[in-house]
């Protein structure tokens, strides 16, 4: 198993003991959650702390961007020196101050409130530090009336210059400084030493930082205080900066030694959002996983976003909702991308959710100059500029393909790229992108599920018919329409079952049209029909399969655009069938269909076209009808209802549409023999459907309107 595919492998182990990496943002409070092995870094730590010389006091810092872990080592750190008898650690909050006055008092009331707290420690060292508090205690009393004064280089010699005016204000007989070396000597007689943990420095305010760093500087030449301080030292220069004063050498007086917190190594990371992603993705129901291409994705766009174990976190902290949300509509590979795109680059992330089609849709025909290129290509650009170093092309070649013919690669992709995209659920393909966003399935869109139902499905000869009949009407066109990319190797044996089955849902189509470039819902029945027939590899094998096939359907529209299919087709298909067999269920279908009863013609889709197309008149013939059972009310009116179309309008600038019915009134009177029987029947039909019980469906009453327009000899103005 690869070290990238655990993904795949774990993901649906269950594991109910999340470790700390997806269990939120918070720092760690021991070493059992140190996932970036930083246990020696902070037992080093630990040992010079605690063996450093403080007859004078000492400042460490240890320092490091947001995010490289600062805290969690300074847990590691504390929990260590926190076993040692001989040291005190005591933790001072800066956020829990405000403003400037309280900060000197604040900071040594809190060192003596946690020093009262010392019964892990031996005798001598719990005795000394209650008196510690004591005279800290005091200490700070004295403090409080006092204002800081700006850059504390005199900030001691101004307390003692106004001592006695502090005693006196608190009735005391001792100045500042003397409590100072009261505090000096009992400090000196500490069988150990206080370690003063003051975390996130560079969180605060600048004035609030001047003022820490201030504090620290002040009070720092304590004996047996050592101050560890965690910062980024580039905010915390910067606030120091100003008033002539370099932040670097201020910084440098105060703190005496400095370790930088060692970002995690390319090795850690990677393996830790692997870790991650596996956890969150556990017992949670997802997309397809393409493992070839997730290898690509990984090391090509997520792992280059994340440098530190916090934009881990924050980055797993959604990623489970978010593929919960999803479900299995979208592939996990793109899911997982577009979330780290999402927390990492929110600006890349805004672009891609405003240029959705300048990301998905394709061109018809590779170099097509029409000014797409031209406006597009900007876009583009933009989006790759939004990421760092070469993720945006990474993002562009391996998540959005189709946009690559917007950048320096040029590279063209067609309709069945398109469909493969779909087929996989990529968000590749515009409807798969949307849904993304979305989390809304449009109406008529099936979900991933009937889909794949009818793929597993293919090659069952009782199976598809079952799993075709499961899927809702209103969702069935889509399902067929995604099914020609699933059936890129069907085995010769299942071809004709299958192409059957197929051909049995003309009826649950759709008739109308759904706007003016819409080919019609029989595409959906023929394109996998044909992507099934074009697999036959000789003339012979097609021949039986085709002369089956028209065997084992009844309706006779189904067998005309089956034979239209695999016969003869335009210059840039070759038939499928042998001419001789063409030739031969055509006649077949023409002379049943001319002598079909009624019963089977009533409900026969697009009859009129039908009898038009496979029984065309001659100009010698007759006036008879076309078809014997033309005269039958409920044929009739088949015919009439099939032969009125709509015709579609859009005035330039406005986004109506204006759609007209028609009537194919030259059809209608072609299949009868002339006007007058046309009437004739239809009239019949009248009395027959209409001034009974029936009542006509809408299609039948729209055009029956028209009948009667045209039989006073109405026409359409463009007719």
């Amino acid at each position: 198993m690869t070290y990238l595919t655990r993904i795949a492998a774990t993901m649906t182990e269950p594991d109910n003991n999340h470790s700390a990496l997806v269990s939120g943002d918070d720092p760690i409070r021991g070493e059992e959650d140190d996932l970036l092995n930083r246990k020696s870094l902070a037992t080093a730590i630990a040992d010079e702390i605690a063996g450093m010389n403080v007859n004078n006091g000492g400042v460490l810092a240890i320092t490091g961007r947001w995010g490289t872990g600062k805290t969690s080592l300074l847990n590691l750190i504390s929990n260590y020196l926190s076993d040692n008898e001989k040291v005190r650690v005591v933790r001072f909050n800066p956020w829990l101050f405000s403003g400037t006055d309280q900060l000197m008092e604040f900071f040594f009331s809190e060192l003596a409130s946690q020093l009262q707290d010392a019964e892990k420690k031996s005798k001598r060292f719990r005795r000394t530090s209650v008196t510690l508090a004591e005279r800290f205690t005091r200490y700070s009393a004295a403090l409080s009336p006092l204002k800081f004064l700006p850059f504390a280089g005199a900030a001691i010699g101004a307390a003692q210059g106004i001592s006695s005016g502090v005693a006196q204000a608190f009735g005391q007989q001792t100045s500042i400084h003397e409590q100072r070396t009261d505090i000096v000597d009992a400090l000196n007689n500490l069988n150990g030493r206080i370690v003063v943990l003051i975390d996130d420095i560079d969180r605060l305010s600048q004035r609030e930082i001047r003022d820490l760093l201030r504090l620290v500087r002040l009070n720092g030449s304590f004996p047996r205080i050592i101050y560890v301080l965690c910062f980024d030292r580039n905010i915390v220069e910067a606030a120091l900066e100003g008033e002539g004063v370099d932040g670097a050498a201020y910084l440098e007086k105060i703190v005496r030694t400095s370790v930088e917190v060692p970002p995690a190594s390319d090795e850690s990371i990677a393996d830790l959002l692997i870790k991650g992603i596996t956890e969150c993705l556990r017992d949670v129901i997802i997309g397809p996983l393409d493992e070839s291409r997730w290898v690509d994705v990984f090391w090509q766009v997520v792992r280059p976003l994340f440098s530190t174990l916090r934009e881990i976190k924050r980055f797993l902290s959604s990623l489970s909702l978010t593929v919960r949300s999803l479900g299995e509509e979208i592939g996990i590979a793109d899911v997982i991308a577009l979330e780290a795109i999402r927390v990492q680059c929110p600006k890349a992330y805004d672009l891609i959710f405003h240029n959705v089609k300048v990301l998905t849709q394709v061109q018809m025909a590779f170099g097509r100059d029409d000014g797409v290129r031209a406006r597009n290509q900007p876009t583009v650009q933009r989006i790759i500029d939004a990421f760092p170093e070469d993720v945006g092309r990474g993002v562009i070649r391996l998540i959005f393909p189709a946009a690559q013919l917007y950048t320096t690669e040029n590279v063209w992709h067609g309709r069945e790229a398109e469909q493969a995209w779909k087929r996989d659920r990529r968000v590749a393909h515009e409807h798969n992108l949307k849904y993304y966003f979305q989390r809304e399935l449009p109406p008529g869109t099936a979900p991933s599920s009937q889909v794949e139902s009818v793929v597993n499905s293919v090659g069952s000869e009782q199976g598809l018919p079952v799993a075709l009949s499961r899927i809702p009407d209103e969702n069935l066109e889509d399902v067929l329409d995604r099914l020609p990319a699933h059936l890129t190797r069907v085995s010769i044996d299942t071809i004709q079952s299958t192409v059957i089955a197929l051909l049995a849902l003309f009826p649950r189509l759709r008739v109308e049209p759904r706007g003016f470039f819409d080919p019609g819902a029989d595409w959906a029945v023929l394109n996998p029909i044909r992507k099934l027939m074009d697999q036959v590899e000789t003339e012979e094998v097609a021949d039986r399969i085709a002369c089956n096939v028209y065997e084992s359907i009844d309706s006779f529209y189904a067998r005309h655009r089956f034979i239209s299919l695999v016969g003869e087709r335009d210059s840039s298909q070759s038939r499928i069938i042998s001419t001789q067999v063409e030739a031969e269920l055509r006649d077949r279908l023409r002379s049943e269909l001319v002598r079909a009863p009624a019963e089977s013609l009533r409900s026969e889709r697009e009859l009129l076209r039908l009898v038009v197309q496979v029984i065309p008149r001659s100009d010698d013939e007759s006036d008879s009808p076309l078809i014997d059972s033309a005269h039958d009310p409920h044929v009739t009116a088949q015919l009439l209802s099939t032969g009125l179309t709509s015709t579609r309008s859009q005035t330039t600038g406005s986004v109506r549409v204006k759609i007209e019915d028609r009537l194919a009134w030259d059809a209608l009177t072609s299949v009868f023999g002339s006007e007058e029987k046309l009437r004739s029947a239809v009239e019949a039909m009248k009395a027959t459907i209409i001034h009974t019980a029936a009542t006509p469906d809408d299609r039948l009453s729209r055009a029956l309107a028209l009948f009667d327009r045209y039989s006073s000899g109405w026409r359409p103005e463009d007719f």
